[in-house]
């Protein structure tokens, strides 16, 4: 009886803080080391591409990059801090774009762990703050989801590098700044910088950022006016130094959106979206109403009401809207993670009914999430079985083209050509600072219509000053192929020839 009662008080006295660091290296470690072995590297249609061009036009020439996508110079959005002293260190210590960019995952993965401890501890008011946080982001889903912007494991283990995620684990610094402030533990000097480094690396996440940070100056219950006006100024400040980033204006960024036309992307309207941002999440609005945070869930409720009111935008055709359900999400974990902590405070006072009952609907989220789970990563890992590496499939067909002499690429088979230096006639995906986007798009658009005769193919390709058509005979991710394409292309070449499910035609 000894022994087993040793043991109990062991666990009631084992640390929370070294718990949630235990957990976190074990989980998002084990993201950032499955990024860093790569992960379906068959999808063209990855982020890591056009990160992996930028990367590499940076190491090049980190003081006077060309742009990553277009044959010349000329600015781009992915010239930000992370990636520009990501290049110099990698030039520095001799890494190719690979190494830099897994060294990156470690990093995000780290500033996430940083992140979450620093906001939980302050948002909470517990040492088990950050581990139900974390538990939170972790396991509050019901099916996976894999998309830049959200933060569930599918989209780390993917995309853990990527600045989105920087952005969040920013922002939790920066929320927690924030209270530390309001309650006179930080000066709210320390926000400038951090304010500066958000907007000058991803304005959308830093957008973002701000909304929680604009409703936590507003409605945290403890605060003086004249410190909430000090904060406000600080991230005021912040914005306007983070005009002086010499690679880019943010805000020619925010004002060029790009190509106003796109209309890719996920559905998450759909039934299948909804289910995914809502359950269990949803529960989490239970935890920011609970009287165990004296107010401080208003804040949080406020800002998920402003993100689904901007996601609700979305349905009259505002492509933009549809990034802000991966934050709404993130409030409701938040609150989930509120809740986490009230049932762990009441859990022996509750009746056994409410337990057993509680238990099992953990057990019910906790399996769907987990069966899905599998079925995801087994289907990806047979697509990639069969599909094998895209990026080292696509690399022999470009190999005699010279790196500024731009080709032109059916959809997302641009990605794969720009992450290996070589640039293209146009990007199929909105990307600010390219003014001429849409007409760019428009015209290779025009370029690979099957119904459009040899002799003005021809002529748009010389016009636009390409030679070299590429495509990926398996099509889109989200449309089909024309069957007549094909043909039509390799019996108009002058030379064809192909590496896996990529096809390379030159018309002169």
């Amino acid at each position: 009886m000894d022994g087993i009662a040793g043991k109990a008080a062991s666990v009631r006295t084992i640390s929370p803080v070294r718990l949630f660091w235990m957990v976190g290296v074990i989980v998002y470690g084990g993201a950032a080391l499955n990024f860093a072995h790569g992960h379906f590297l068959d999808q063209a249609s990855r982020d890591i591409w056009q990160h992996l061009a930028a990367l590499r036009a940076l190491m090049e020439n980190p003081v006077d990059p060309l742009n990553p996508f277009l044959p010349g110079g000329g600015g781009s959005r992915h010239f930000h801090p992370q990636w520009v002293s990501l290049a110099f260190l990698a030039r520095t210590l001799g890494w190719d774009a690979w190494q830099a960019i897994a060294f990156a995952g470690g990093v995000n993965a780290l500033l996430l762990l940083v992140g979450i401890q620093i906001f939980a501890r302050a948002f909470y008011r517990s040492d088990w703050g950050p581990i139900a946080l974390l538990g939170a982001m972790v396991l509050g889903w019901s099916l996976p989801s894999s998309h830049t912007g959200y933060h569930s494991m599918g989209t780390l283990i993917e995309g853990i590098a990527y600045p989105a995620v920087l952005l969040i684990a920013l922002s939790f610094i920066l929320w927690g700044a924030i209270i530390r402030a309001l309650e006179d533990r930080v000066s709210p000097a320390w926000l400038c910088p951090l304010a500066a480094l958000m907007m000058a690396t991803h304005q959308l996440g830093a957008g973002i950022g701000f909304i929680v940070a604009g409703c936590l100056i507003l409605c945290w219950p403890e605060g003086r006016f004249r410190r909430r006006v000090e904060i406000s100024g600080a991230l005021l400040l912040g914005l306007a130094l983070s005009a002086a980033w010499p690679y880019h204006s943010p805000f020619t960024a925010i004002v060029q959106a790009g190509n106003p036309t796109w209309t890719g992307g996920i559905d998450y309207y759909s039934i299948q979206q909804i289910w995914i941002a809502t359950v269990p999440a949803g529960l989490g609005v239970i935890g920011l109403v609970g009287s165990g945070l004296a107010g401080r869930g208003r804040p949080i409720l406020l800002a998920l009401a402003v993100f689904v009111a901007l996601f609700l935008v979305g349905l009259w055709d505002v492509p933009i809207a549809t990034r802000f359900i991966m934050p709404a999400v993130l409030m409701l974990h938040i609150g989930l993670g509120a809740l986490f902590l009230r049932l762990a405070r009441r859990w022996e006072s509750l009746p056994k009914a409410a337990q057993l009952s509680m238990f099992a609907f953990a057990l019910v989220c906790l399996g769907l999430y987990g069966s899905t789970t599998a079925w995801y990563l087994l289907r990806e890992q047979e697509q990639y079985a069969r599909a094998g590496d895209a990026f080292s499939t696509m690399l022999p067909l470009t190999a005699d083209i010279p790196d500024q002499e731009p080709v032109a690429a059916y959809d997302v088979a641009a990605w794969l050509l720009v992450a290996s230096g070589q640039r293209v006639a146009s990007v199929p995906w909105p990307e600010p600072l390219i003014a001429d986007l849409p007409a760019r798009q428009a015209a290779i658009e025009q370029l690979f219509d099957a119904d459009l005769p040899p002799a003005e193919r021809l002529a748009l390709a010389r016009r636009l000053g390409v030679r070299v058509l590429v495509i990926d005979a398996r099509g889109p991710l989200r449309r089909p192929l024309d069957p007549r394409l094909l043909p039509a292309l390799a019996a108009q070449a002058v030379a064809a020839r192909q590496s896996g499910p990529f096809r390379r035609y030159d018309l002169y």
